[in-house]
C-alpha cells in the first residue's frame, strides 16, 4: 500500500469515527458476507475454497490463496471488488450482486474498511472434513431412485421428463413447447453427426407425421458412421488427443491415428462403454483374441495412455518418467472418475479426501507400464505391432535376401581386414554396408501402433513435495483411493503385473460409485451444452451439487441397466420431451422464467448452442457439396476435404480455424469446449477462403438451373438453416443481391456479376449466427 493509502487509512480509521464505521458495517456489510460468502469462506465452512477466510477482520485482510480480499483505502488492489465486479473470478458464483451493494463495499474500503470482529482467524483449518468426505454425494453407491410424480401427465414422453416435470412444476414453472420439426431435426443431426441434415433429409422428416418419426431419425443417425465421427471427437477431447507430441520436441507421432480410429470405429459399434475403458487401460493384458483384427485393436486402444504430451529431450529421464506418470493420472482420473486426483502430487489433496500416500499408490501403478520406447538424448514413446500372419510370412520369405546381404558384408570386412586387402577394400565395406542397410528396409514391415506395455512391477516412494530426487524411506504398495473403495472394493494387486488390468476393471465396475454418473453427466452436457453436475471433470468436495441428483442417479442406473450402451442412452435422452423443447419460448414465460432461473437449472427451455469448430468446418464443406465423407486413416494436412476428425491435429501450431472456435488446448484433458463469440470468429467466417469457395460452389449450383429468384433464397435457407424463409427475408434476401450487382457493377460480364453478387448472399449467409448456432 502506498504512503498516501496508508495515510488515508489512518485518517479514517480515528477513534471519531468508530461507532458510525460499526454502523456502517454491521448493517451494510456483515449481511452481505453473511448471506453471500460464508458457505465457503467461513471457518465452520465444509470446504474453504481459495484458502480464503471472510468471517474474520485478520481473514478478510489476509485474503487466500490469491493475495489480500481487502486492502484498506485502496479499492484498485482488493480482491474482493474485483469479484463482486465479475472482474476476474465471479462472485457470489450464482449471480451478480446489484450495483448498490458493490457500491457499498467500495465505500467502506476507501474509508479504510473499518471492521469490528475480532473473533475467527486468517488461517483456515487444514486437512479435509472426514465426515463431509464420507457423506459426500459422489462417493456414494449409485442409487435406484423412483420415477416422480407429476401432476400434467401428458407431457412426459419417457422418465426422465418425470424428473425435470417435477422439479419444475415444484418451482411454479412449466417447461417450454415443442421445437418446430425442422429445428428438431437440424438439432438431431448435428448432436449425432456433427453434420447439417440434407434437404432430402429435411423433406422426408416434414412429411413423416407418424408418432415414430423422430424414433426414426434418431435409429438412422446413430446407424451412421458419421455418428462414431461426431462422439469419437469428444473422447479424443477428453484424453488429449494430438498427432505430435507437442512439448519440448514437437515431433510427429505418425501412428497416432491408429488410436483415433480405433475410438471413432468403438462408437460406431457400441462397444459396451466398460469395455472401452478396460481396453483403453490394459487391452494388451486382455486375452489375446484368434483375429488378427481384434488383438491388433486391443493394443491400439492402449494409444490412450501413449498419446500425451512429453518432454523428450529432458535429460533428467527418471522425472521425465514421473512426469509422464503424473500426466496418465490426471487424463485417467478426470476422464473416467471425474477427480483431480494427479493435485496429491506435492501434498495431500487440498479439496479431496486423497492422500500423498494414496497418489504415490496409484502412481505405482502407471510406473510399472512401458509407454517410452527407450531414455536416449532425445527419448522416444513406445510403439507395438499388429500381429500379421500374412506380414510374418513375407518377412520369413525375405529373410534370405538379409541373410545374404549380411553374408555379403562380413566378407567385404574379412577381405578388408587381410593382409593382402586390395586399395578399394573400405570402400566395398561401406557399399556392402549400404547395401545391407538398402536390404532391411525393404523388408515387409508390420503396422506399428502406439502403445503400452508392462514394465517391472514397482512400488513407489511418496516423493516428498513431488521432488523425485527426494523419496520417503518406505515404498506405498500399489493401490487405490481409499475413500473410492468403500462402495468399489479394491482389487489386490499382482505381484508380476503393473496392476493396469485390475485398475482398469475397478474403474469399470458397476460397483464404483463415480464412472456411470461422471459418463451419463458428460453425455448429457454434449446433448445439452450444460451438465447436470456443472464441472463434469471434477466431482469431488467442491463440485457444483448436481442440478438433478435423483436423475443423474436414474441414468446412470439405467446405463449400467442396459449394458453401458452408448446408442441407448442416446435414443432415451433424446426422445423425451426435454430435449425435444424449444430454445425460444413464448415471449411471457421468456421473461419471467429468465428472472427466475436465468441460468436454465431446471431446463424449462433448450439452451442456444454455438457449434464447435469441427463441425462448423465440415458444415461449410458439406453445404458446398465438397466434404469427403470417406471414413479412417489420415488426412495429408489441413486443407484436406475430409471431416475434420482425421485432420492433423498440431501441438505446437494448430490450424487456424480450430483455434478461432475455440480448440485451443491440445495438450491436456478438455471437460468441456468453451464457446466464446468473438469479432474474429465473424471475420474468419466473412473472409476465409474456405467459406469464399464453398458459397461460390453453393451459389453457382443455384444459377446453373432455371428456379427463379425467390425460390433460390428458398433453397439457400432450406440448405444452409433447415427451413423455408419469412417473406420479409426473401426480400431482404433479393435486396442485398440487387444492391451487390449494383457495388459489383465494374465487373463488366453481367452473369459473373449476377454470380458473385449471389456467392455474397451465401458467404453473409454462412457467416450468420443462425449457420453456427443450434436451437
Amino acid at each position: 500500500m502506498t504512503a498516501l493509502a496508508v495515510g488515508v487509512v489512518a485518517a479514517l480509521t480515528s477513534p471519531a469515527r468508530g461507532a458510525e464505521d460499526t454502523t456502517f458495517f454491521e448493517s451494510k456489510i456483515r449481511p452481505v458476507l453473511v448471506q453471500h460468502c460464508y458457505e465457503c469462506h467461513a471457518s465452520d465452512a465444509n470446504i474453504i475454497r481459495g484458502g480464503l477466510l471472510l468471517d474474520s477482520r485478520d481473514g478478510i485482510r489476509a485474503g487466500g490463496d490469491t493475495g489480500p480480499a481487502v486492502v484498506p483505502g485502496d479499492t484498485d488492489h482488493s480482491l474482493i471488488l474485483q469479484a463482486l465486479r465479475h472482474e476476474s473470478v465471479e462472485m457470489p458464483p450464482d449471480g451478480k450482486l446489484s450495483d448498490a451493494v458493490i457500491a457499498d463495499f467500495e465505500h467502506w474500503i476507501q474509508q479504510g474498511a473499518p471492521d469490528p470482529r475480532e473473533e475467527g482467524t486468517a488461517a483456515p483449518p487444514r486437512g479435509i472434513d472426514p465426515v463431509a468426505a464420507a457423506s459426500h454425494w459422489a462417493f456414494q453407491p449409485i442409487g435406484d431412485p423412483g420415477i416422480p410424480e407429476v401432476q400434467d401427465s401428458d407431457w412426459p414422453q419417457n422418465p426422465i421428463d418425470h424428473f425435470i416435470l417435477s422439479r419444475l412444476e415444484s418451482a411454479g414453472m412449466r417447461p417450454a413447447p415443442p421445437a418446430d420439426k425442422a429445428t428438431l431435426l437440424r438439432r438431431a443431426t448435428f448432436d449425432l453427426t456433427g453434420l447439417p441434415p440434407t434437404t432430402e433429409e429435411l423433406d422426408d422428416f416434414l412429411a413423416d407425421d407418424s408418432s415414430a418419426g423422430f424414433a426414426r431419425v434418431v435409429d438412422r443417425l446413430l446407424d451412421s458412421p458419421h455418428y462414431g465421427e461426431r462422439w469419437g471427437r469428444h473422447w479424443l477431447d477428453l484424453v488429449r488427443y494430438a498427432d505430435t507430441n507437442g512439448a519440448d520436441e514437437n515431433h510427429q507421432m505418425p501412428n497416432a491415428w491408429h488410436y483415433r480410429d480405433w475410438v471413432i470405429d468403438s462408437f460406431n459399434r457400441d462397444r459396451p462403454f466398460d469395455q472401452f475403458m478396460i481396453q483403453q487401460l490394459a487391452g494388451d493384458l486382455l486375452p489375446t483374441p484368434a483375429d488378427e483384427v481384434a488383438a491388433g485393436d486391443l493394443l491400439a486402444a492402449t494409444g490412450m495412455l501413449v498419446i500425451g504430451p512429453k518432454m523428450l529431450a529432458e535429460q533428467d529421464k527418471d522425472r521425465m518418467i514421473i512426469d509422464i506418470v503424473d500426466e496418465q493420472i490426471d487424463t485417467v482420473t478426470r476422464t473416467m472418475l471425474g477427480l483431480t486426483i494427479s493435485c496429491a502430487r506435492c501434498h495431500d489433496h487440498k479439496f479431496d479426501p486423497v492422500s500423498i500416500e494414496e497418489y504415490y499408490a496409484l502412481a505405482g501403478i502407471f510406473y510399472s507400464t512401458r509407454s517410452m520406447e527407450h531414455r536416449d538424448f532425445v527419448s522416444r514413446w513406445h510403439e507395438r505391432p499388429r500381429p500379421s500372419a500374412e506380414i510374418e510370412r513375407l518377412r520369413q520369405e525375405y529373410q534370405p535376401t538379409i541373410d545374404e546381404a549380411t553374408s555379403a558384408l562380413a566378407e567385404a570386412r574379412a577381405r578388408a581386414a587381410a593382409d593382402d586387402a586390395p586399395e578399394d577394400a573400405a570402400a566395398a565395406v561401406t557399399a556392402a554396408e549400404k547395401h545391407l542397410e538398402e536390404v532391411k528396409d525393404g523388408q515387409p514391415k508390420f503396422t506399428m501402433v502406439m502403445a503400452a506395455d508392462e514394465a517391472e512391477p514397482t512400488d513407489l516412494p511418496v516423493h516428498i513435495r513431488g521432488n523425485h530426487l527426494t523419496l520417503a524411506e518406505t515404498p506405498v504398495p500399489r493401490g487405490l483411493p481409499a475413500i473410492l473403495t468403500r462402495t468399489a472394493p479394491a482389487p489386490a494387486m499382482p505381484a508380476d503385473q503393473s496392476g493396469r488390468l485390475e485398475l482398469a476393471q475397478w474403474i469399470a465396475s458397476e460397483d464404483n460409485p463415480l464412472t456411470a454418473r461422471v459418463m451419463v453427466n458428460r453425455v448429457w452436457m454434449w446433448h445439452f451444452g450444460q451438465a447436470i453436475v456443472r464441472s463434469p471433470s471434477n466431482f469431488g468436495l467442491s463440485a457444483e451439487a448436481p442440478t438433478h441428483p435423483e436423475l443423474l442417479d436414474w441414468l446412470a442406473r439405467r446405463w449400467l441397466d442396459e449394458g453401458w450402451s452408448m446408442k441407448q442412452l442416446h435414443r432415451l435422452i433424446m426422445l423425451s420431451a426435454t430435449y425435444q423443447m424449444a430454445s425460444d419460448p413464448k415471449p411471457a414465460m421468456a421473461v419471467d422464467y429468465a428472472e427466475a432461473d436465468p441460468e436454465n437449472l431446471l431446463w424449462w427451455r433448450r439452451d442456444r448452442r454455438r457449434l464447435e469448430a469441427e463441425p462448423i468446418r465440415d458444415a461449410v464443406l458439406a453445404v458446398g457439396d465438397a466434404l469427403d465423407l470417406s471414413l479412417g486413416g489420415k488426412a495429408p494436412d489441413t486443407d484436406a476435404a475430409r471431416r475434420a476428425v482425421y485432420l492433423p491435429v498440431n501441438r505446437a501450431n494448430l490450424y487456424e480455424m480450430f483455434s478461432t472456435f475455440d480448440y485451443v488446448e491440445t495438450a491436456n484433458h478438455i471437460e468441456q469446449r468453451p464457446a466464446t463469440v468473438v469479432p474474429h470468429q465473424a471475420l474468419f467466417m466473412l473472409n476465409s477462403p474456405l467459406v469464399h469457395e464453398q458459397a461460390g460452389r453453393i451459389a453457382t449450383a443455384r444459377l446453373n438451373g432455371d428456379a427463379d429468384p425467390e425460390s433460390r433464397v428458398a433453397d439457400l435457407f432450406r440448405l444452409l438453416y433447415a427451413r423455408q424463409p419469412a417473406p420479409e427475408e426473401t426480400a431482404r434476401a433479393l435486396e442485398f443481391v440487387e444492391q451487390a450487382g449494383t457495388t459489383l457493377a465494374d465487373v463488366a460480364d453481367p452473369d459473373a456479376r449476377n454470380a458473385a453478387a449471389w456467392t455474397a448472399l451465401v458467404r453473409a449467409m454462412l457467416a450468420a449466427n443462425e449457420f453456427i448456432f443450434i436451437d
